[in-house]
């Protein structure tokens, strides 16, 4: 399941809301400052175990998929007011956990992400809360079956309402018109950044990414500065030493402008790297690199030798810039669900593509000469392409994939679909890759 993130519950609880950091006391925190129930925070002393009672759990599931995405504690105590007053407890135990799990998974269709975190009382042993965790849906709406049919629940306020049929179709409509929205977002940042890279010889690698749940980053004094301080001194692009930071990272129109070799005389052009990140969590990175058969221009192939672009500098590309925005759209912006991403490759001096790989000291060409690019797309779970997972390698080695096949080549060989690496294939970039695939538990082959 995704990281659950929500910035006003963990301002409530002072901890993000996670296995490993939410405890007791933080809990307390809430039962301390009496929080009421709201849309996002539901309050249940326990779950029965009666016939009648076995679709509840998912009942609330799905309705808080179906709004903004909450948490429900299971143990908790409140009075007339809605208003937090005691944290009683439940057993814990494997079979509870079980349990909740397969009740929930049983009733909710569509499937509904979902976290069930055991939070133990330290002064009393096998008692304390159940937090389950749910993000806000892109697939709402959510039904729970009770008995043979179903009812589609959405919260208001801090109480549990079922959606109208009107309603009902509305979401229906909305779910297949977020694909249609999200290719339209990801065209228009694009094209805002391509903009900005500058001709010259080489390609530019674009990735462009949109998360199908937008988040909503307040640019102010405070988040620039904290922005600058996660973002401003490190190098995005792996297995490079981390010797090349931003610098250049300035406020734009309701977007982040990120720069590496801006043009003096270019006015905005920028010559190595640029990113631009939007408050809502889309996000374009774009990556020059150098043309392999610069050199040899003027050798018997002529001026007309096609740019050539290095297969392992597609590849560090791709698997930078996803990274890095999935990063900034989880982290920054609060975004979630899946994401849709876009890999662009193209000679920004368009006289044709295509890819090498370097074997016995010299750039051999893969496939065929393309005119003028070559463009992927793939979607993918946007918190598990923010850190350093499986996921991130296979999702990586599909639009790598596509953009080869694009060219006649058939496939990567140095990272696969099903998320390992292949260090030796790297060459000098072998021990960096190892290195890294150890450190992130990425299995290598």
């Amino acid at each position: 399941m995704r990281k659950f993130r929500s910035q006003r519950l963990e301002k409530l609880l002072g901890t993000q809301i996670t296995a490993e950091s939410l405890t007791w006391k933080h809990l307390t925190t809430l039962k301390d400052a009496k929080v009421r129930e709201a849309a996002d925070l539901d309050y249940k002393l326990m779950y029965g175990t009666q016939p009648s009672d076995r679709h509840k759990p998912g009942g609330d599931v799905a309705a808080m998929a179906n709004t903004q995405g909450g948490l429900i504690i299971i143990g908790a105590d409140e009075d007339d007011d809605a208003q937090l007053t005691g944290l009683p407890g439940v057993p814990l135990s494997d079979k509870e956990h079980t349990r909740l799990l397969s009740l929930i998974g049983d009733h909710v269709h569509p499937y509904a992400e979902f976290e069930v975190i055991p939070v133990p009382d330290p002064d009393r042993d096998g008692i304390g809360c159940y937090v389950i965790a749910v993000p806000r849906s892109p697939r709402t709406p959510h039904g729970v079956l009770i008995n043979e049919g179903y009812r589609w629940p959405r919260r208001i306020g801090h109480t549990t309402t079922n959606m109208s049929e009107p309603e009902l179709a509305t979401r229906y409509r909305a779910r297949f018109a977020l694909a249609r929205d999200q290719l339209g977002r990801i065209d228009e940042i694009e094209e805002n950044t391509r903009n900005r890279c500058a001709i010259r010889s080489g390609s530019w690698v674009v990735v462009s990414l949109v998360p199908d749940l937008p988040g909503d980053m307040v640019v102010n004094w405070d988040t620039f500065a904290a922005f600058k301080r996660e973002f401003g001194s490190h190098d995005p692009v792996l297995f490079t030493g981390g010797w090349d930071s931003w610098e250049r990272i300035v406020p734009g129109p309701r977007c982040l402008m990120l720069d590496t070799g801006v043009d003096p005389q270019g006015g905005d052009q920028v010559k190595g790297r640029t990113a631009q990140l939007y408050t809502d969590g889309s996000g374009v990175f774009a990556l020059h690199q150098r043309d392999d058969n610069e050199r040899t221009r003027l050798n018997e192939r002529g001026d007309q030798s096609p740019c050539c672009l290095g297969e392992r500098a597609l590849m560090i590309s791709v698997l930078s810039g996803v990274r890095f925005l999935a990063r900034y759209a989880r982290d920054s912006a609060y975004a979630g669900g899946d994401a849709l991403i876009r890999v662009r490759v193209g000679d920004s001096n368009p006289a044709g593509m295509e890819l090498g790989t370097m074997g016995s000291g010299t750039m051999r060409r893969l496939g065929q000469f393309v005119r003028p690019g070559a463009t992927a797309e793939r979607a993918a779970p946007l918190d598990e392409l923010a850190d350093d997972t499986p996921q991130l390698v296979a999702t990586t080695a599909y639009l790598v994939g596509d953009i080869m096949r694009s060219f006649g080549h058939p496939d990567v060989l140095h990272i696969t679909t099903d998320g390992q690496v292949t260090p030796e294939r790297w060459g000098g970039y072998a021990d960096s890759v190892r290195s890294w695939a150890e450190t992130a538990g990425i299995k290598t082959l």
